[in-house]
């Protein structure tokens, strides 16, 4: 059963639907990205990077899950900035995590909220 993700750009709603459960819920600033994903069935909203760990993993009911875990690519922690976007690329679930030396993605374990295959982006 797929999860359906009413959102878009710039809006603090999200919403999505999965079988009988419907969720809604507002966030204090518009996310960056708000994607679903299959398995297991989850929705990852990035939010505004006020922490290092916005990225965070909810279950289709609406509960959260975990948050994934910034992964340790800068030499300083205070160079880190955080999740830029997770979407669904076309061979699995993509991560882009941002600090000011560069970007990295990886590919996000959404049981454990490590990020493998962790490399530059771009």
């Amino acid at each position: 059963m797929a999860i359906d993700v009413r959102w878009r750009e710039g809006e603090r709603l999200v919403r999505w639907s999965w079988g009988d459960v419907a969720v809604e819920m507002t966030f204090p600033a518009p996310p960056a990205s708000v994607t679903a994903w299959a398995d297991p069935p989850s929705v990852i909203v990035v939010e505004r990077a006020d922490r290092l760990d916005n990225a965070v993993v909810f279950e289709p009911d609406g509960t959260e899950r975990l948050r994934l875990r910034p992964p340790a690519v800068s030499p300083e922690r205070h160079w880190d900035v955080g999740f830029y976007v997770v979407y669904a690329g076309s061979d699995g679930l993509v991560a882009v995590f941002s600090t000011r030396v560069g970007d990295f993605w990886g590919r996000p374990d959404l049981l454990t909220g490590e990020l493998s295959s962790v490399a530059q982006w771009r």
